[in-house]
Order: C-alpha cells, then structure tokens, then sequence
C-alpha cells in the first residue's frame, strides 16, 4: 500500500466514552498533535453523567464532530457503543478507533499515514497496546522507554475468550506481523467501518479476538508500529460499565458470548453482517493467529472436591465499619467463577480474622479467589483476585 500522501486525504477517530472524565484532554491532545487537524473527524458515543454532562460543550457545534449522546444508564456495554460510531463513518480515507484516555505524539497524523502507506499489503491494520501514560498533580507523564511492542496471545480460555499482551519487537525498521489486533489502537482504511463492523450484540469479552477474526476473513492484515505515536491510561479510577449495570451486565454477557462461540464454531453465518467475511476462512485465521477454538473449547474440565482453609489476602480492602458482606469466588484457570458465597461473618468483615474454610465439590481445579466487598453506604469496593497459593 505505497504512494505519496495526497492533501485530500482524512481521518476519522472514532471514540466510545463510558463516563470518562479523560475524554476532553484526549480529543485536545488528538487535535492539537495533528499536523492536519482541520482534516480530522470525529465519531463519538459518548455515555455522560452527571459530572462529565459539560465535558463536550466546546465541540458540539463543531462541523468536524458527530457524537452520539446517551445518559451512562441508557448504555448497553463497550461493543453496542463501538458500533454506533462505526455508524458515523462518513467515507473518510482513514479511520483510527481508539479509547477515551489517550494521548499522541506530534505529527500523529502524518506519520501514522506515512506507516502506514509503508506496508506492502492492500488492507494493512496497525495495531498494539500503546505504551502506557499517567497524571500525577495534573501532569501528563509518558511511558517513552518501554521499547515497540507487538501483541501476543497470553491465553485462550475454554469460553474462547482470550488475554493478550505484547513482546518487544525484533524489527523496528518497518512494520511487522501481528498475530492479533488491539481494540484501543487501531489504524487503518476508512472503510474498515462498513466492512467489519461492530456487533451491537457483543458487550466486552471476546471484543477483539472476534474483531481480528471477522477482520482477516475481509483480508485484512495486522503490524505493528514502529515509532510510539499514541500512550493509553491503564491504570485509572474511571466508572466500569459492569460495575454500574449489576443488574443487567451478566444477561447481556451470557448473550454475547453465545454469539462469540457461534462466530467461532461454525456457525457465523447465523450472525448476518456480523459473521465472518467472503475473503478468507475461520480455518485461515486460525493458522495465522496460532489458535484452534474447537481444541480449546473442548478441552475437558477436572471435577475435584475442594477443602481448605484459606488465608484471604485484605490488604487491599479498606476498613469500614458498614459492611454488608463480602463476595468470596473460586476460580479456575480461566478467571471463571465455580464457587461463590457471600461473607457475613462480623469477624471477617472488620478484619479481625481472615480465614475463610470450604469444603465443597467444584466442576475443575480452582487457581485464584475474589473478594469484593459491598458497603451500605457506598456499594461495591475494590474487586480483587489473588493466586491460591500467594
């Protein structure tokens, strides 16, 4: 995909913002790091609340922004909000999906085309998980010692779902294979919104390992860039979708995951425009990521009967006096849940003692415990895991 960069040519930044108080410092950096800002367009789902209601005040009236406004309670989760701004795609050259807590490099603009261009492939993705960015006292602070990064599978679970992280790259003269694509940095062809676009139906597991299949079955290729011209927040205090919407996110999770099992085991075709694409095979995709979905997903369980005292790490649990109770999971290699109790004990809750005995039987071998603590005034706290065996 060589050839000069023609002054005509546009980038449409598509951003879904769950409560995100990031959200204007990321458009600003987008805008004021871009050698073209004035060729820029943005699509945005932008899910507000109370505190961030003002947050897109300076930009509404914008030619360059189209943003689709809904109350965070109206929300149905990360995929159904990335889909509705694929749906304001308007025949832009480029597109760029990212997250609302981001930061660029100057030039972004430029030099993520330039790369682009560079790659001999019709349909080139560039793709990774950015470096990392923190505000300490207000103050941007970016990750530039890291070194490039390209993404690698970490595990596929028996659901299909899988973890991904990133390994440094062996070559930064040019862009290189990916195995996988990340859903917070993708660069790539306009049309890229119309071919694969996003499952409303999905919620936020499996987003990007489905993603990449649906993408290599249009044709698409994934690199990774060899210069860090975009940072992400990872580690944030931004609301979660699953935290505010207990009542419904579990539906909505079991129903994307269904449709997930079916993109990946044959029948996609049940899934109309958000199965796979004419170009390549599920078969091809497989050999190309180093996955085999049917091996995985049938993979056998090991039953056991469980009986121990553990010792519940509480460190991080803060000290109140409101507790209604604590839920404690057991769960398997995959991070799925195959034991839950809620804790009442007033011994536990005020921290006097952190012993907690099971003995049951469990459909496989349990790995890690979940604590989560939930207060009358406040409701749930810190959700955390922790190694059996830590």
């Amino acid at each position: 995909m060589t050839g000069a960069i023609s002054s005509m040519e546009t980038i449409f930044v598509q951003i879904a913002s769950y409560r995100d108080k990031e959200l204007p410092r990321t458009i600003e950096s987008c805008l004021e790091r871009a050698r073209h800002p004035e060729r820029l367009s943005f699509g945005i789902c932008w899910q507000y609340d109370e505190a961030t209601m003002l947050d897109l005040d300076s930009w509404i009236d914008d030619a360059r922004f189209r943003i689709e406004t809904f109350h965070y309670r109206e929300s149905r989760g990360c995929c159904w909000a990335r889909h509705l701004t694929n749906r304001l795609y308007r025949d832009e050259t480029y597109t760029l999906q990212i997250d609302a807590h981001m930061r660029f490099a100057p030039g972004w603009d430029e030099r993520c085309i330039a790369m682009l261009r560079s790659i001999d492939h019709d349909k080139p993705i560039l793709t990774t998980y950015p470096s990392p960015y923190r505000v300490i006292d207000g103050r941007d602070h970016l990750t530039t010692d890291r070194g490039l990064q390209r993404l690698k599978l970490a595990k596929l679970r028996r659901n299909l779902t899988a973890v991904q992280s990133t390994i440094p790259v062996e070559d930064a003269d040019k862009p290189g294979k990916s195995p996988l694509l990340a859903a917070g940095m993708i660069f790539t062809l306009g049309r890229f919104c119309r071919e694969v676009e996003y499952d409303p139906h999905l919620y936020f597991e499996g987003e990007e390992m489905s993603l990449a299949a649906r993408a290599f079955s249009w044709g698409y290729n994934f690199y990774y860039p060899v210069e860090d011209l975009l940072w992400h927040q990872y580690n944030h205090d931004m609301p979660l979708h699953w935290t505010d919407h207990q009542s419904t996110h579990k539906s909505l999770n079991r129903e994307a995951l269904d449709r997930y099992r079916r993109l990946l085991l044959g029948r996609h075709d049940e899934l109309g425009p958000y199965g796979l694409g004419p170009l390549r095979t599920l078969e091809a995709f497989e050999a190309y990521a180093g996955v085999n979905f049917r091996q995985r997903a049938n993979q056998p369980r090991t039953p056991v009967h469980f009986r121990q005292v553990i010792q519940m790490n509480t460190r991080r649990i803060p000290l109140r006096d409101d507790y209604l109770y604590w839920v404690f999971c057991l769960l398997d290699e995959d991070g799925d849940e195959i034991y839950r109790c809620d804790i009442k004990d007033e011994r536990i809750l005020r921290q006097r003692t952190n012993r907690v005995e099971i003995d049951t039987r469990l459909p496989d071998r349990p790995e890690s415990y979940l604590l989560w603590p939930y207060s009358q005034e406040t409701g749930y706290g810190p959700r955390v895991v922790y190694p059996l065996d830590s």
